[in-house]
């Protein structure tokens, strides 16, 4: 017995040296990179490229990119102040290549994803953020389209209350997105939805409901009108079929940005029996555009409540849209002109149907 007590000593000295020669485990100390990372008016970007010559940040609403710095890790990073509070778009550029943000799960929607995107906060609560107040709910509607025969798809935003109201009826704002972008734009980076449920809870804007079709198609030959036939031969009549809306030309509104504008001058003028109320944001008017709208502009200030245009100094369409305001006066046409500040970037759009709404719906067509 003593000796077998022996042997197990033996055997259990062994294993403690040879466990105690092991080295020991590495610590993770490891850390997942944050970017970006956000403060009150500052927002630090990081991006990991240990062989990258040059990396910097391209910010929406900024025209010159920001310079990042490199430290012992190849990890780059830049911290950019003074940012005004507002919904941001960012890519980096790495070595002349536009990359999103690795770190960051929150992208642009669009067909082509190319931009991170980040919110700065205020000491306020801005306008286009979700507050404590009753929410309107946004539905995707998917059809076969008969006349593209595809699938296509729309969204429409209801506002808080219409399901406890089945005897009312509702105007509608029909919203048209810009290029590269699909019908989750004015939702997803537009915040279309919480823009309209702040201003309701205010009392500054009458409720509606806002559709926001798939604006973008093929564009070889033969496509030119499809957003026009697709819209008032199908969009519309599914709307007026599954909703309770106002019938009628004075209970609907056209309004788009950038491509949704050009469509919204080529729909809605061509169409001022069907629409009475038209927003231009970024958009304008080209070449042989008298011989286009003319005959339309010529009885437009009989069927039209409001012509709202909004265009930033900075955007490379300003001169198209200088041409719409030339074109409008030639016929007096009484319109809204409204220049601010930026280029042809959400910040201005967002804003842009931020004063729109308000101004829907509240006085009969002449």
């Amino acid at each position: 017995m003593k000796f077998v007590v022996l042997i197990f000593a033996i055997i259990a000295v062994l294993a403690t040296s040879s466990f105690a020669q092991q080295p020991a485990a590495p610590r993770r100390t490891e850390q997942r990179l944050v970017s970006p990372e956000v403060a009150l008016g500052k927002v630090t970007f990081r991006f990991v490229a240990p062989k990258a010559q040059q990396v910097n940040v391209k910010i929406s609403g900024r025209k010159d990119p920001v310079p990042m710095e490199r430290d012992e890790h190849g990890v780059w990073s830049a911290m950019v102040e003074e940012l005004a509070p507002e919904i941001y778009e960012y890519q980096f550029d790495v070595d002349g290549l536009g990359i999103l943000d690795p770190s960051n799960a929150w992208v642009k929607s669009g067909l082509r994803p190319t931009w991170s995107m980040v919110e700065v906060p205020g000491h306020a609560a801005e306008f286009w953020v979700a507050l404590d107040n009753p929410h309107g709910t946004v539905t995707i509607h998917t059809f076969w389209s008969k006349i593209l025969e595809q699938t296509r798809s729309f969204r429409v935003y209801t506002p808080p209350g219409y399901d406890q109201q089945p005897d009312a009826r509702f105007p509608v704002l029909y919203l048209l997105h810009g290029s590269g972008d699909t019908d989750d734009g004015w939702m997803v980076v537009g915040r279309a939805n919480l823009i309209a449920d702040n201003l309701l809870a205010m009392g500054k804007a009458k409720p509606m409901l806002i559709v926001m079709p798939n604006g973008t198609y093929g564009h070889a030959g033969g496509h030119e009108n499809d957003f026009e036939n697709e819209l008032l031969g199908e969009i519309i009549p599914t709307v007026e079929k599954h909703y309770r809306v106002a019938s009628g030309p004075t209970n609907r509104a056209l309004a788009g940005l950038s491509m949704g504008g050009f469509q919204t001058l080529n729909v809605g003028l061509k169409h001022l029996d069907q629409f009475a109320w038209l927003g231009v944001f970024s958009a304008g008017v080209r070449d042989n555009a008298g011989e286009t709208y003319g005959p339309f502009l010529n009885k437009a200030n009989d069927q039209l409540s409001l012509f709202w245009i909004g265009v930033g100094e900075d955007d490379f369409l300003l001169p198209s849209e200088k041409a719409l305001e030339e074109l409008l006066n030639d016929h007096q046409v009484k319109f809204t002109a409204h220049i601010s500040k930026g280029g042809h970037v959400w910040t201005n759009w967002r804003h842009y149907l931020h004063d729109f709404l308000p101004l829907l719906f509240q006085a009969p067509a002449k």
